[in-house]
């Protein structure tokens, strides 16, 4: 989808009325992260404030237009996981975020979990989940297994960085219990609007068991403790129900 938008292009990837990307076409505004990923964003926090001034190894389940490239520094690697086929040469050809970044990028075809459970450990100092915005919720990138084998890839007081911005679920109470389970802090930063720059509302949750990064002043500014549900279970391979987060 592409359409005027003042004085320049916005092209969009949108996939029935959920939305994967937009960039805008403007030498401003080219290579700003727009949607659910700006900057004051909980991604754009994770990645301005995980490594200090360091290059970073940062991992993304989910490629939508490669909007997260836009974050990339000279010295940094990203390896983005994308399960869809059709979805890779799109946001290579349409869009310009990874042919446009400065990092290092990679990009490995077919489902996510399946992937890293046959990778060796790719320290990542940040791991991206953003697999949840429509209404098919892939359920097995949300269970305690899943989790565990998020952690194994981390580095050190790493950082997984969940998108859970949607219409239909509410995911917050559900991955404050993984995060509880795992051993980790978790805490949500939402982020809003800002038509200007092509910036949605967007909701996050970080998860860490690195308590100096939640004392940094930006993200102690942001984030919130999260909400809870007591109707909630803990999810594994074994049991999930969406029925107690659905919107109703």
């Amino acid at each position: 989808q592409s359409f005027s938008y003042p004085g320049t292009i916005v092209r969009t990837l949108t996939n029935g009325t959920i939305e994967h990307g937009t960039q805008i076409f403007s030498a401003a505004l080219r290579k700003t992260p727009t949607t659910y990923y700006a900057e004051d964003s909980g991604v754009g926090l994770a990645l301005r404030n995980c490594c200090q001034g360091r290059a970073r190894n940062i991992g993304v389940v989910g490629l939508g237009v490669g909007t997260i490239a836009a974050y990339g520094q000279p010295g940094d690697h990203m390896r983005f996981y994308e399960i869809n086929p059709a979805v890779a040469p799109i946001a290579k050809s349409l869009f310009t975020y990874i042919r446009d970044s400065a990092a290092s990028i990679s990009i490995v075809e077919g489902d996510a979990r399946s992937s890293l459970a046959q990778e060796s450990s790719q320290d990542f100092d940040v791991l991206v989940i953003d697999a949840f915005s429509g209404d098919a919720i892939p359920l097995h990138l949300l269970t305690t297994e899943a989790v565990d084998l998020y952690k194994r890839h981390l580095a050190p007081g790493g950082i997984l960085a969940f998108h859970i911005s949607n219409q239909h679920v509410d995911l917050e109470p559900e991955i404050a219990l993984l995060a509880k389970a795992a051993g980790m802090k978790a805490m949500t930063v939402s982020s809003f609007a800002n038509d200007d720059r092509g910036e949605f509302t967007a909701h996050w949750m970080l998860l860490t068991d690195n308590a100096s990064f939640f004392a940094l002043p930006e993200v102690a500014s942001k984030a919130r403790r999260p909400d809870e549900n007591p109707s909630v279970r803990l999810w594994t391979d074994d049991y999930s129900s969406l029925l107690p987060i659905l919107h109703w």
